[in-house]
């Protein structure tokens, strides 16, 4: 009797809450020290790094939500930028992406405007600024968020938005800065998130949408057949309400998977490629609580990927490290950054070759940026995983 009354109160645990958290591994030490920061416009949210003058040091741009615009900031190659030049947007913009629209062999930025539902174009002028084209582009209603690449294999860069009410618009450019009329994809839930990359490996764009709200959630794979149509996948799970969407290759068998965040249910979700056109949805874990943007990128050196996740009411930046299975490290590593973090980049900002983080604060008006001058990298006793 005595053993049953212990296994029922355990039961019903795992029935009202499931398995418990993973067994938490040693507290290790910080990775990154917060050694900049950078005054935006109000309310910097998503944010982007790229080399946009081309003299081989990432840039910076962040859209400012609270003022209608986006802020530039050059690289300088040593961690820090030059002052902010402010671009004026349409209202509440709230993504940009970049891509060479004109083929000028120069990265340009398209600017997403929630409360005007419209794309805007700035073209690199090649001297260290940007020139608004005259094309507005409405892609249709509610828009949410935004992706570049070529979908035909033209050449040109062309864009991807995710709409809310089911449907996925694809925008194909014309190679000199404009672009042709929507084109419509109808996705099987609310799309959030997106990215593009090869899945399946077959030298065709492929694009990968997080799937919330209402209907459907998880993930949804368009494969790419190369003339800018698509084939729609079932829809994968992949977390109850996914935020973001990014791509990371977890086992190291040169297949792309997938993380999503979940940002109200405080999760996220890896989704294995099985190379054969479908995942397989490992179990949630965490990662700091509200996830808002997540990014994966090798920050130990160890040949595998991490994630690198915004907390936003927990004001801190948290950092899970690839055990090369597909799971990750527990506890996360945190580091403490400005108020309400959310956009976040990945980059060598200061030229060491080390990998840094930036990240939006929305509440101070500051991108923050982390960088591992005199750090020390973690590096827990993992064994990579074998590849097939």
């Amino acid at each position: 009797m005595k053993i049953l009354h212990i296994l029922v109160p355990v039961l019903l645990v795992f029935i009202l809450f499931g398995c418990p958290p993973p067994k938490a591994q040693k507290k290790m030490p910080r990775i990154f020290s917060l050694s900049n920061t950078l005054e935006t416009g109000l309310e910097p949210s998503f944010l982007i790094t790229d080399d946009f003058n081309r003299d081989k040091v990432l840039d910076l741009i962040v859209v400012n939500s609270g003022d209608h615009s986006f802020s530039f900031y050059k690289g300088k190659g040593d961690g820090t930028f030059n002052d902010q030049l402010v671009y004026k947007t349409g209202r509440d913009p709230i993504c940009l992406t970049s891509g060479d629209f004109n083929n000028d062999g120069y990265k340009d930025i398209a600017v997403l405007n929630y409360a005007d539902q419209t794309v805007q174009v700035f073209l690199n002028t090649r001297l260290g600024s940007f020139q608004k084209t005259k094309q507005l582009l409405k892609p249709g209603k509610i828009p949410i968020n935004m992706i570049s690449g070529d979908f035909n294999k033209d050449g040109n860069s062309d864009l991807a938005i995710t709409m809310r009410y089911y449907q996925v618009m694809i925008i194909l450019g014309k190679g000199n800065g404009y672009f042709k009329e929507p084109l419509k994809i109808d996705v099987n839930g609310q799309p959030t998130g997106i990215i593009i990359g090869d899945y399946n490996k077959n030298g065709k764009t492929d694009i990968a949408v997080g799937l919330a709200g209402s209907g459907k959630t998880g993930v949804q794979i368009l494969w790419g057949e190369g003339d800018g149509n698509f084939d729609k996948s079932k829809v994968f799970k992949g977390g109850k309400q996914p935020l973001t969407v990014v791509n990371i290759d977890v086992n190291n068998d040169g297949y792309l998977d997938i993380v999503t965040s979940s940002n109200s249910l405080h999760a996220l979700t890896t989704l294995i490629n099985n190379k054969n056109k479908t995942f397989n949805t490992l179990r949630d874990f965490a990662s700091g609580n509200f996830p808002k943007f997540v990014v994966a990128a090798d920050f130990t050196g160890d040949g595998l990927e991490d994630i690198a996740v915004s907390n936003a009411t927990d004001d801190q930046i948290s950092v899970s490290l690839g055990k090369g299975d597909g799971t990750f490290s527990y506890p996360p590593i945190y580091h403490p950054v400005d108020e309400h973090p959310q956009g976040i980049a990945v980059g060598d900002f200061n030229g060491d070759g080390l990998i840094d983080i930036a990240t939006s604060c929305r509440d101070k008006n500051l991108i923050d940026i982390l960088t591992k001058k005199n750090m020390i990298n973690p590096k827990p006793n993992i064994v990579k995983a074998k590849t097939s």
